[in-house]
């Protein structure tokens, strides 16, 4: 029997997710609620949604709805959760397709670390009955997105592999990424002045995860966003031991590469996409937050990042490690080497099919990209169009 899903409103919806898990308790911050609005008020507008993509939306918002109830019960009934110290983490930043996602899910492999794999970046609260349950989500998950091939050549997600920590940061409703996989400009500008405490939230939520999991036990997180480029001073005042590692690509490759990804992401959600007004908008977009990166660089005594080129990334995955390791003051365990080569070896270059686009299709120019990036390709002119 089909159960009929709730519309895209937050009323119904909440009512849905408080009847799911029988619980009412929301926390003591409802700020969410605004945020909550204001997204919802998008995807039943300018995302122009499918029927799809309508059934999509809701099934996610109830997901993060559901998950932020068990949070806020688990942290009521056990406050210790609070107290989980967050050893010195591994913070990859960058602009997108930058070789962030290679160089965290290598870093992973390592059981000396802690990952934050698919399946629990999906319902970090843990749910009712099986405790199988939680993996099986992320495995189906996985399955749909296999039906996409175009997506997984773009960015293969799999169930038991890591993937970025800014999706603990929706439970708040105030991730960023929200408005990249729709059309959600309303939300964009809501949410840019409320990313500290959204941040705050997410390091909450990776205590309670590490709580989960019977402590860190000298472990460190290896967190990465593309979207932590225009975010630097708030995870240092989060977390000011943290190795800071900051990927970087020749700009008019990047967005071209991340245009072609948007395309098919926004294609499984909505029959309209304006393909030549996505370069413009994420050109002014990552520019803002590679300047907000310069602004951080400039302004922060104790920051320390360690640049990388995508081509060290690819062609010297191994030295780049190293490095990192060196400067995060860990050594390298024989265990670790052999795991690292073990997820290379098993998802190399190209495993999910070639991803070939032209960035014009997009808008993308070396105009678009010199205007937009000024300030960054003055810090880094080697990353400005041939």
């Amino acid at each position: 029997m089909t159960v009929a899903l709730p519309p895209l409103e937050r009323e119904p919806l909440m009512t849905a997710a408080s009847a799911a898990t029988g619980l009412d308790d929301w926390g003591d911050d409802t700020g969410f609620i605004d945020s909550l609005d204001i997204l919802l008020a998008d995807m039943r507008t300018t995302a122009e949604l499918n029927e799809i993509g309508v059934a999509s939306q809701v099934q996610d918002v109830l997901r993060l709805l559901v998950n932020r109830l068990g949070f806020t019960r688990d942290l009521r009934e056990h406050p210790e959760i609070l107290d989980e110290e967050l050893v010195a983490p591994i913070v990859i930043l960058g602009l997108p397709r930058t070789g962030t996602s290679k160089l965290q899910r290598t870093i992973a492999a390592d059981p000396g670390m802690q990952r934050l794999e698919v399946w629990r970046l999906l319902n970090p609260a843990p749910m009712p009955g099986d405790p199988q349950t939680r993996t099986a989500i992320g495995e189906q998950f996985e399955a749909m997105l296999r039906q996409v091939p175009e997506f997984m050549a773009r960015h293969p997600m799999e169930a038991h592999e890591p993937d970025e920590d800014l999706w603990l940061m929706e439970l708040t409703f105030d991730a960023p990424v929200a408005s990249h996989r729709l059309h959600l400009p309303n939300h964009r500008k809501w949410i840019a002045d409320r990313q500290e405490s959204a941040y705050a939230y997410m390091r909450t939520v990776l205590q309670y995860l590490q709580w989960q999991d019977g402590g860190a036990r000298g472990r460190p997180w290896v967190l990465k966003s593309p979207m932590h480029i225009g975010q630097v001073a708030a995870l240092h005042g989060l977390f000011p031991d943290a190795t800071f590692v900051q990927c970087h690509r020749d700009v008019y490759t990047v967005l071209g590469s991340y245009c072609s990804l948007i395309e098919v992401a926004r294609g499984m959600n909505s029959d309209v996409v304006d393909l030549p007004a996505l370069g413009p908008d994420f050109a002014r977009f990552w520019g803002g937050y590679t300047s907000r990166n310069l602004e951080a660089r400039a302004s922060i005594p104790d920051l320390d990042i360690y640049d990388v080129d995508f081509k060290e990334i690819r062609d010297d995955i191994n030295g780049v490690v190293a490095e990192i390791y060196r400067r995060a003051g860990r050594a390298i365990t024989d265990e670790a080497r052999a795991a690292f080569d073990a997820y290379n070896a098993r998802r190399p270059e190209g495993h999910f099919g070639a991803h070939e686009y032209k960035p014009t299709r997009w808008g993308v120019t070396a105009d678009l990209v010199g205007e937009c990036f000024e300030a960054y390709l003055a810090e880094f002119p080697e990353l400005a169009p041939n």
